[in-house]
């Protein structure tokens, strides 16, 4: 497991409440997360201090989950029962 799968499975704990749409979010931080670590590789971290400054740069797990929580609030629970199909919910907006 890298250190991005880690991270991401820790904020997916945190936000048990997004049900089916949890691995979406997991997939979703992990590219964010890879991202900017080779952002901060390419301006010459090493890739331990690239990882842990696309970790800090992105914030604390209980912190993304709480704000992610309250701003999807009550559409979670209604977009997962009104539709029988999986939502096409992008959450990428909620890591730009």
């Amino acid at each position: 497991m890298t250190w991005a799968d880690r991270y991401a499975r820790e904020l997916g704990r945190r936000v048990e409440r997004l049900g089916s749409l949890r691995p979406r979010l997991e997939l979703e931080v992990i590219g964010h997360l890879e991202d900017a670590a080779a952002c901060h590789r390419e301006r010459g971290l090493s890739p331990a201090e690239a990882e842990e400054r696309a970790v800090r740069d992105f914030g604390a797990p209980d912190v993304i989950a709480r704000d992610l929580l309250d701003d999807l609030g009550d559409s979670v629970t209604t977009m997962r029962s009104a539709m029988p199909f999986r939502p096409r919910l992008s959450l990428s907006a909620a890591f730009a």
